[in-house]
């Protein structure tokens, strides 16, 4: 019998590519909000979860990053088992995402090829002060409509702000669920430990990022000896969607040093 946690997904690209990437949403946010990187990359076997609790998998909201980690890593192994993912995997993870790949990549319990870490990094702690500032709300009070506004760098067609705004708007989870998130998220503090990270890995950042400010990134680059940095000038956090060519370019390249 499955465990009730193995989470539900959205697959897209090629089912026989040897690379599998797993795409892992943010906070407030389903599965459905990274298909357009996915869908950008389907020369690979590409999967999209939907995190505990949010949109179509089942389980209680959890208040940890590493509680995220463990129902990603029971998922990818099922995958694996049933031969719907390679053995060769990359995680790609957008903030809240980007914290449960680190915490994957320095638990180890699951082989991977690669990270890809999306306007993220170890520490979501010290690095989230407008996250800080929502502490003292109660979670009924919260909406993840009042937070869009900050998701833009300083160059952000008026246009290209209406459209992720929207997309934002769309595909998010219950307030109260997306408040959870960000909370969890805020307690993440495990920079020192990404220095046990061996796994290839890509850091992707927009330097006007105020949800996530561009050092979470910086200081967990740092750390992992070989690791990558793509820093975007003038976008913000929702940098992988004002300028995904730039963004899933990147990634392919990556990926390609991944498979030797």
């Amino acid at each position: 019998m499955e465990r009730e946690n193995m989470l539900a997904y959205t697959r897209v690209g090629n089912k026989e590519s040897k690379i599998t990437l797993v795409f892992i949403h943010g906070s407030t946010m389903l599965k459905e909000a990274m298909l357009p990187l996915a869908n950008e990359l389907q020369e690979y076997n590409c999967f999209s979860f939907d995190m505990t609790a949010h949109g179509e998998s089942a389980g209680e909201e959890p208040e940890e990053v590493a509680v995220f980690a463990e129902d990603v890593e029971y998922t990818i192994k099922q995958l694996q088992q049933r031969n719907e993912a390679s053995e060769k995997v990359i995680l790609l993870g957008y903030s809240m995402g980007g914290a449960i790949s680190c915490e994957i990549a320095i638990r180890k319990n699951l082989e991977l090829a690669g990270i890809v870490v999306l306007s993220s990094g170890g520490d979501l702690k010290n690095y989230t002060p407008l996250i800080d500032g929502l502490k003292t709300m109660p979670a009924e009070q919260f909406s993840t409509e009042a937070i869009l506004g900050e998701l833009f760098g300083s160059d952000t067609p008026k246009s290209e702000v209406e459209r992720i705004t929207k997309q934002f708007a769309t595909l998010r989870v219950d307030d109260v669920i997306g408040y959870g998130d960000l909370m969890a998220s805020n307690r993440y503090e495990n920079l020192e430990a990404c220095k046990e990270i061996k796994v290839p890995t890509l850091f992707v950042h927009g330097n006007d990022d105020k949800i996530v400010l561009p050092m979470a990134a910086v200081e967990t680059w740092k750390r992992i000896e070989g690791s990558e940095l793509l820093m975007i000038p003038y976008k913000g956090h929702a940098a992988i969607y004002e300028d995904t060519k730039l963004v899933t370019d990147k990634i392919r390249s990556f990926v390609k040093t991944c498979e030797l």
